[in-house]
């Protein structure tokens, strides 16, 4: 079984620089729609923070979400159907069925996204 932080960084590329995002930013990196995004909120399958600095408690009339990045992260790491070492065996196996020369042009670009990496 995966805990929270195995695969984290395999979603890390999907989100901006940044720490906390509003479920209208949520919605447009995992390709759903801000209301999809506060239900689920409001369902607690994602974690963050609800804010009205205005109203007294238990007043509140508009709620204001916060999203954690690493809520985000959490998010997609469960309710992905795979595992990173799942999606990097299916690479591999469609891989095996390329010409030498589409795997030589593979082989260069991941080469050279390595470099920028180090």
């Amino acid at each position: 079984m995966r805990t929270a932080n195995q695969g984290a960084e395999f979603f890390e590329f999907m989100l901006p620089n940044k720490t906390w995002f509003s479920p209208k930013e949520m919605a447009s990196i995992v390709g759903k729609t801000d209301q999809y995004i506060r239900d689920a909120f409001d369902n607690q399958k994602i974690f963050g923070h609800v804010l009205n600095g205005r109203a007294a408690r238990g007043h509140e009339k508009r709620r204001s979400y916060q999203i954690h990045r690493d809520g985000i992260l959490l998010y997609l790491l469960e309710t992905a159907n795979y595992s990173q070492e799942d999606f990097t065996a299916r690479i591999t196996e469609l891989l095996r069925s390329k010409p030498a020369g589409t795997l030589r042009r593979v082989k260069s670009t991941v080469d050279n996204l390595l470099m920028k990496l180090e």
